[in-house]
């Protein structure tokens, strides 16, 4: 239930006659990005990958849905209409998705779609009819989080890899590309057995029984893309067409698979990616893609460093409050000390590694829910290393989000100085400094828009120090992770269409 609007909070003091008791107010917990740093992870995984995302795994999703759009409006012209309502075609897109992955769920109940358990009642059901206010209500709450076509999902990469377009003529409606007509072609010679069923060409109210979805399910089924959609696969992702970026980010990923030979994982790729020190040297036309790769790395292990430094704070802060300086002995007490603060990032490098190692120490170190005393050390390590390759400037990597050639420029100000001034300086400024902005700007935003309502502050400065904010305590015990960098993704699809082993 909404909350009431400012007017009826107004309208209310002006007619209260005395004071009255609010009901108890519960915060809504939330917040994926404490320190607003994981946006600059984003725009530099667009100088690698673009266009891909962490979900978007497999080849045929793409067909299914390209298909189906081009289906609505063969059907539209078939049964003679000179115009069809967008919300008809889209409501047919709807019904060949849901179906699409309704069958594959009874075909495998752990295949990798969205939307296990939104369709779990279709699962166990004898039938299920695509018409009238419960498929309404389906169609409202698959929309922007399990459909196929949903922009956390395949939507946005249906466009970016150009399989999907905007009608010009009618907007909402899309229209296949080109670049996917054999495929499409190739996909309904397929499933040619079950189209005159009226699910795949009747608007309106259909009604499809669990046996026929298993049926259909083997036809066109998630694992067995035909030869002519992983050739459009392979098009969109490194062909003469493809984002330049994208083609030249792929061509990257299959050079480093090709040196490490067949079965190399992505942690293995991740890392080869980066170059040093490992044995990869890329050739000259992929060194572009290859220091963008490592730019990336670095500043995911910046990132991730100062989110592990968050939740260490949290947990030390519940039992009770403590101020900055009482927090950095117990970081420094825990990570070692040294002469200056130069002296104690100098000490924490190690050579021999990279950028991917130094995240995948982090997440080691995050992950031990009971010992974690060795996470003051690894912060140390990776804040050094990161340091070590920061860029000179910020390029477009904006003020806000504490760009790394800032933080390095600061940290080498900070120098001379004691690790315990500069360790003060980290906490107060890169900690609870961007925790604060973010939150509390992300919070008024939400509140002039009416929208969600969600506490993101975990920490509050009071007369003792800083203390956990109300629920907070939850946050202490919820660590933070490498944000997904899409090369499993572009692993899945290139393996998919035939681009890797």
């Amino acid at each position: 239930m909404a909350g009431p609007t400012l007017i009826e909070l107004a309208d209310t003091a002006v007619t209260a006659q005395e004071p009255a008791c609010t009901s108890r107010y519960v915060p809504k917990l939330g917040g994926v990005d404490p320190l607003g740093l994981r946006q600059i992870n984003f725009d530099l995984m667009d100088m690698v990958l673009p266009g891909l995302n962490n979900v978007a795994r497999h080849v045929r999703p793409f067909t299914v849905v390209a298909w189906a759009w081009r289906r609505a409006a063969i059907c539209a012209r078939d049964l003679g209409k000179v115009s069809v309502a967008v919300s008809d075609l889209q409501d047919f897109v709807d019904r060949i998705e849901v179906i699409y992955v309704w069958s594959q769920f009874l075909r495998d109940p752990n295949v990798d779609l969205p939307g296990r358990d939104v369709l779990a009642p279709l699962v166990g059901a004898p039938d299920y009819l695509f018409g009238g206010e419960p498929w309404r209500r389906r169609r409202e709450i698959r929309e922007y989080s399990t459909a196929l076509s949903a922009p956390i999902n395949y939507g946005p990469t249906l466009k970016a890899l150009g399989w999907l377009q905007p009608d010009s003529a009618r907007m909402g409606a899309m229209i296949a590309m080109p670049l996917t007509f054999e495929a499409l072609t190739a996909f309904e010679s397929q499933i040619a057995a079950f189209l005159p069923h009226p699910a795949f060409f009747r608007f309106g109210e259909v009604r499809v029984t669990n046996a026929e979805a298993r049926d259909w399910a083997r036809a066109w089924a998630l694992d067995q893309p035909t030869p002519a959609e992983q050739l459009a696969m392979a098009e969109s992702l490194a062909g003469d067409a493809a984002q330049a970026r994208r083609r030249e980010g792929v061509k990257l990923v299959s050079a480093v698979v090709e040196h490490l030979g067949m079965g190399a994982g992505a942690s293995a790729v991740r890392r080869t990616m980066c170059g040093a020190p490992t044995d990869f040297a890329p050739v000259p036309a992929r060194q572009v893609a290859a220091q963008a790769w490592r730019t990336l790395q670095v500043r995911q292990a910046f990132r991730l460093s100062l989110e592990a430094l968050l939740y260490w704070t949290l947990q030390r802060l519940d039992t009770g409050p403590m101020t900055t300086p009482a927090l950095v002995d117990a970081f420094l007490n825990g990570s070692g000390d040294a002469p200056t603060a130069g002296q104690w990032l100098a000490d924490a490098y190690e050579d021999g590694s990279g950028p991917a190692d130094w995240v995948e120490r982090l997440e080691k170190s995050l992950s031990s829910a009971v010992d974690n005393t060795d996470l003051p050390t690894t912060i140390r390590s990776a804040l050094a290393a990161s340091f070590r390759e920061a860029p000179d400037s910020p390029g477009t990597e904006r003020e806000d989000r504490l760009p790394l050639a800032r933080a390095a420029q600061q940290a080498r100000d900070w120098g001379d100085h004691t690790p315990k001034a500069f360790i003060i300086h980290v906490f107060d400024s890169w900690v609870f400094g961007q925790h604060v902005y973010w939150s509390v700007g992300r919070g008024l935003a939400d509140a002039r828009s009416q929208g969600k309502t969600i506490l993101r502050l975990k920490v509050v400065l009071e007369e003792g120090g800083w203390t956990l904010a109300p629920g907070a305590s939850v946050a202490a015990r919820t660590a933070p992770a490498a944000t997904a960098d899409r090369l499993e993704t572009a692993l899945s699809l290139m393996r998919e269409a035939g681009l890797s082993a």
